[in-house]
């Protein structure tokens, strides 16, 4: 296989200021493709959620494919088009879709009785809604050349019962909210069932959970919440996950389909073992 297997091609990722996000969108620039990054954090925040959007596309330019960073707030619908309208006025197609953004802070560990009706739409809008706004915005360029990618993260299939047992709680003290699980129960859904639909112009759409992956977010709830940091898995598993799928002989396969990258990366010897 080449090396640049995916030259010529335009990937957009989102949420790709730091962690998984950023991750992939290199990975996916390692492998020749052009690539769009975007997220809310274009200045350095000054705290250990490290990272922006203009430090990613330095990081793609370095490895010699081309990055345009578009700061935009995916909550709302001109936002994503503005995105999408960015990338199709620099790139003018785009193969890859992303969708990897989502509400990470503290709206996740708030129970119902303090979490706002409009607090759980926030979630749902971000964590759901654009990811649908984004696919419905890539679509036609996608089907115009003949296919793409749409990977959605997500981590549930359903909810777990009493959230092993807790009542709520991942761990003794704290709390998971219902909005965050919900949100990614239902991109399973929505993912699956636009599969169907989709492939039928051999756009490909599925669902990755990428695990309790290695990343800024997951080391300061860990620090936060007294998590043991050793239960993180590389961030690498879920970016060279979603390398293979966007240059594997058959994407359509996948079509549908809910991948544990964790598992995936091991099965398909994509990282060292360990």
């Amino acid at each position: 296989m080449s090396t640049r297997p995916l030259a010529g091609r335009v990937a957009l990722v989102t949420g790709a200021s730091r962690g998984i996000g950023r991750a992939v969108a290199v990975e996916l620039a390692e492998l020749g493709a052009d690539v769009v990054v975007t997220a809310r954090t274009v200045k350095p925040r000054g705290d250990d959620l490290t990272g922006t959007i203009h430090e990613t596309a330095e990081e793609i330019e370095r490895i010699g494919a081309r990055a345009l960073a578009v700061d935009a707030d995916l909550s709302r619908q001109d936002g994503s088009e503005r995105v999408v309208r960015e990338l199709l006025d620099t790139f003018g197609r785009v193969d890859i879709l992303v969708n990897n953004a989502a509400d990470t802070g503290d709206n996740v560990f708030r129970g119902f009785w303090d979490t706002s009706t409009q607090e759980w739409a926030a979630q749902i809008e971000l964590n759901l809604n654009a990811m649908y706004a984004l696919m419905k915005a890539c679509a036609p360029t996608m089907r115009d050349n003949g296919g793409g990618l749409i990977v959605n993260l997500g981590s549930m299939r359903a909810i777990p019962e009493g959230l092993n047992g807790g009542g709520g709680r991942i761990t003794g003290e704290v709390r998971l909210g219902a909005a965050y699980p919900t949100s990614k129960v239902a991109i399973f859904a929505m993912s699956t069932l636009l599969a169907q639909e989709l492939s039928e112009d051999n756009i490909v759409v599925l669902t990755m959970n990428p695990g309790g992956a290695a990343t800024e977010s997951f080391f300061h709830n860990a620090r936060r919440f007294g998590w043991d940091p050793s239960m993180a898995t590389p961030v690498a598993m879920p970016a060279r996950t979603v390398g293979y799928l966007a240059t594997c002989s058959d994407p359509m396969t996948y079509a549908g389909a809910f991948i544990d990258a964790v598992a995936f990366a091991r099965e398909k010897g994509l990282v060292p073992p360990g």
